[in-house]
């Protein structure tokens, strides 16, 4: 799926089909938590394809887990036999 060049409710709507995607609090981005997923753009202009900024996803982050580990979080992991976050 071209995550950039669809528009973003459209990928929304298809990740939906297989994740928990949840919209962000303070932005109008989406994060799939169990997935290290996060889709980003600077505001939201669904109704407005001309307005890329908007209309698009701009950044992706993908992490594996433990990437927002905090120290001890990561210590545990490495623990009990997994790799740490970062």
């Amino acid at each position: 799926m071209d995550l950039f060049g669809l528009p973003a409710l459209e990928v929304v709507e298809r990740l939906r089909r297989h994740v928990d995607l949840r919209p962000n609090e303070h932005d109008d981005g989406f994060t799939a938590g169990d997935l290290h997923l996060a889709l980003w753009r600077p505001f939201a202009a669904d109704d407005d394809p001309d307005e890329e900024q908007g209309h698009f996803f701009q950044s992706i982050l993908l992490a594996r887990p433990g990437y927002d580990d905090t120290p001890a979080e990561a210590a545990a992991r490495h623990a009990a036999g997994g790799q740490p976050g970062y």
